[in-house]
């Protein structure tokens, strides 16, 4: 997972419109334009996000037939187009075409989508966030364990925009990555 690897797949993927283009027009294209409709950015994340000052390269393995990818997906595709300059974006899908990929990247011994890769501007890898975020696990064991679950969370009032902050967090986290590293300083000067 080096950044001569990450940088070979991040260029083979797709731009957010062409990926989900790709899928079944009438199967998956409804829940990616829905979630893609609930996530628009508050004004505050919108500021938040257009302070980013280091570029990052964002690819993420995904399916367009996946809930979960088209929440996450979305949510992603919402925060980039806030700082475009910065946050460059794209989709990879599952398939056989990327299974290097994909086999190299197991979560829990399966392989899951959606899998989201941070990059630093010279292609370092910074981050890898895999599945479900944890307001999403949260609900998942609550429906599957009930009060063996031990989750002391409340649910949260808007399932898909907790996503959203979620998503949020994870570029915010990787953004001070790249903003206080002592390597990047150097580079730029600051």
């Amino acid at each position: 997972m080096n950044a001569p690897f990450l940088k070979e797949h991040y260029d083979r993927g797709l731009d957010y419109e062409a990926f989900v283009a790709s899928g079944e027009a009438e199967g998956h294209r409804p829940q990616w334009d829905q979630r893609y409709a609930q996530l628009e950015l508050l004004p505050a994340q919108k500021e938040l996000v257009r302070s980013f000052a280091r570029e990052m390269h964002v690819f993420c393995l995904s399916g367009t037939w996946c809930g979960d990818c088209a929440l996450q997906g979305a949510a992603m595709q919402r925060i980039a187009e806030a700082n475009p300059e910065k946050i460059h974006l794209r989709f990879i899908p599952r398939s056989e075409e990327h299974a290097e990929l994909i086999v190299k990247n197991q979560i829990n011994a399966g392989y899951r989508v959606p899998v989201t890769w941070f990059m630093a501007e010279d292609d370092e890898p910074v981050a890898r966030f895999g599945d479900r975020t944890l307001s999403r696990y949260r609900s998942m064991a609550r429906k599957a364990l009930g009060d063996e679950a031990n989750v002391e969370a409340e649910p949260p009032g808007d399932p898909v925009r907790a996503v959203l902050d979620e998503v949020l967090d994870e570029f915010e986290r990787v953004h001070l990555v790249l903003r206080t590293s002592a390597r990047l300083r150097e580079k730029h000067g600051d």
